[in-house]
């Protein structure tokens, strides 16, 4: 078996903590990563082969696992020259993908968070077996998260109520202790941060997972990806029995991208309603026991600067 000559960080997400931004941004750094031996494989690459052959993978659907999980690492040294690297100067790769983890569309139609996670991270630990791999994962408190994967899963013109949606959710399976939990019997500690604390720390997670000292403004300034607003969901909702799925697919990401409502309006929230208002006390707590084992450090406050 073929083992690849670096060390790998993986950047999971989780989703809706800012992986676009960090993406994004790495990107822009080509010559800044490069000049240290850091390879980083844009998103939009790793995404045309690498990313399907790992669903296909961890969906059951390789006829023999074995050989993809060969080509994908075949996979992965294209990507780094593609991308502007060498792989023989390569002492770091740096993988940034949330979709690793699964995809929303299950905690939207199941209420569940990341079902197939142990598998999937079974199938990467294979894949990087023999190499020094570290996990990293930013989450987040769970009313605002499940509040922005709504907004999020609305762009594929699955729309629902929102009453309809929380219903589903599986409140106390649905843990980030429990994602933790996952990755680590897989792939070893994970290093966690909390979205809310990532504008005040970038620089210190950019850093650690760099493994080079960084600014704060590294990432340099990008435009915040719009999500639906309230007005937005208003007249989806109004459409949602007359377009067929493809034209409502096509109403909400317009919505988003192209239409500014008059105020008052403002972005999708969850109420108390269903069991939502007692998580962000639970959140905090999660975030305590993490901490004595897979917290990075932050630090200025530390889990006592509830942003």
């Amino acid at each position: 078996m073929m083992t690849l000559p670096f060390r790998v960080h993986i950047h999971l997400g989780a989703h809706k903590t800012a992986t676009t931004f960090i993406q994004n941004g790495l990107a822009q750094q080509h010559a800044w990563l490069r000049e240290r031996h850091i390879a980083y494989i844009p998103l939009h690459r790793l995404r045309q082969e690498f990313t399907p052959c790992f669903w296909e993978l961890t969906n059951g659907q390789a006829a023999d696992p074995a050989a993809l999980m060969a080509r994908m690492r075949t996979l992965l040294l294209a990507n780094i020259e593609a991308s502007g690297y060498k792989v023989d100067d390569t002492r770091l790769l740096i993988l940034s993908e949330e979709n690793l983890l699964g995809a929303l569309g299950a905690l939207y139609h199941r209420g569940v968070l990341y079902p197939d996670l142990a598998k999937r991270m079974q199938y990467l630990a294979e894949i990087f077996q023999g190499c020094e791999v570290q996990a990293f994962l930013s989450v987040r408190n769970y009313r605002d998260f499940y509040a922005s994967a709504y907004a999020e899963v609305l762009r594929q013109g699955w729309v629902k109520p929102m009453d309809q949606f929380v219903a589903k959710l599986d409140l106390s399976g649905n843990t980030w202790s429990n994602v933790v939990a996952a990755i680590e019997a897989a792939l070893g500690p994970v290093t966690v941060w909390p979205y809310e604390q990532f504008r005040s720390h970038t620089g210190e997670i950019i850093s650690a997972l760099l493994q080079a000292e960084v600014g704060e403004g590294f990432l340099g300034k990008q435009t915040v990806r719009p999500s639906l607003t309230q007005k937005g969901l208003a007249v989806a909702m109004a459409c949602r029995d007359v377009l067929e799925p493809a034209n409502l697919k096509k109403l909400v990401n317009t919505l988003v991208d192209k239409v500014v409502f008059e105020q008052p309006d403002g972005r999708i929230v969850l109420g108390d309603d269903g069991g939502i208002g007692a998580l962000e006390a639970r959140y905090w707590e999660e975030l305590e026991g993490l901490g004595e084992k897979s917290w990075m450090g932050l630090s200025s406050g530390g889990l006592d600067s509830r942003i």
